[in-house]
C-alpha cells in the first residue's frame, strides 16, 4: 500500500441520480438559496455518497480508476426510492433514501477496495453511512435552521430510479468535479 500525503488531492465516490432527479433537487437547492441565502449544497450535483473524502496521489488515482472499472462491471444496478425530507441535528437537511441496505453494502465494498490500495487515515474511514441527498448543509446556521426545517419537514418529494453508476469526484482546490463515471454491470 502506498501512503498518501496532505498535498495529495481529495477524492470521494458517489452515485448520481438520473438527470431529471438531479434537476428537481437543484430546483430545491436554488429555492433555499433564494429564500435563505444558503448555497453550499449547490457546489455539488445531487448525489449519494458511497465513500467519504480521502486523499490519494495521481499514481493511486490511476490504480483506483482501473479497480473501479473492474468493480463496477461486477455490480448489479438496484432500485432506489426517495421519499420526503429529514435532518441530521441542526446542521443538515436532506432528501431521504428509503432502502439503505444496498447503499451500505456497496459503501462497505468500496471502502474495502480503497483500503486494499491506499493506507487511509482514520478520519477517511467511515464506520457507518446513512444514504441521503443533501439540500442544505455547511452554511445552514442554527438560527436559520428552524425556519428552513419548518419549510421542508412536511413537504413531499418522491422519486424512484435505478442506481446504475459510480462516480469518482476530485477536488481541484476550489470545487469538486466528476473525473470518471462507471456504469454498474455494463
Amino acid at each position: 500500500m502506498i501512503p498518501s500525503t496532505m498535498k495529495d488531492p481529495l477524492y470521494f465516490i458517489a452515485l448520481l441520480p438520473p438527470p431529471q432527479v438531479r434537476r428537481d433537487i437543484e430546483i430545491i437547492k436554488k429555492e433555499i438559496r433564494k429564500k435563505y441565502g444558503i448555497k453550499h449544497a449547490l457546489k455539488l450535483p445531487a448525489h449519494i455518497t458511497l465513500k467519504i473524502p480521502y486523499r490519494m496521489s495521481r499514481h493511486q488515482e490511476a490504480l483506483v480508476t482501473k479497480k473501479l472499472e473492474r468493480f463496477s462491471k461486477n455490480m448489479d444496478p438496484f432500485q432506489t426510492m426517495l421519499d420526503g425530507f429529514d435532518k441530521f441535528s441542526k446542521q443538515v437537511i436532506f432528501i431521504k433514501v428509503v432502502e439503505h441496505e444496498p447503499y451500505i453494502a456497496l459503501s462497505h465494498q468500496l471502502q474495502e477496495l480503497i483500503l486494499g490500495i491506499i493506507d487511509l487515515k482514520p478520519h477517511e474511514i467511515a464506520s457507518k453511512i446513512h444514504p441521503h441527498l443533501t439540500i442544505a448543509t455547511r452554511d445552514l446556521n442554527r438560527t436559520q435552521f428552524p425556519m428552513v426545517w419548518a419549510d421542508f419537514k412536511d413537504r413531499e418529494f418522491k422519486a424512484e430510479f435505478e442506481a446504475n453508476n459510480l462516480c469518482l469526484f476530485k477536488h481541484n482546490g476550489k470545487n469538486w468535479k466528476v473525473i470518471k463515471k462507471f456504469s454498474l454491470q455494463e
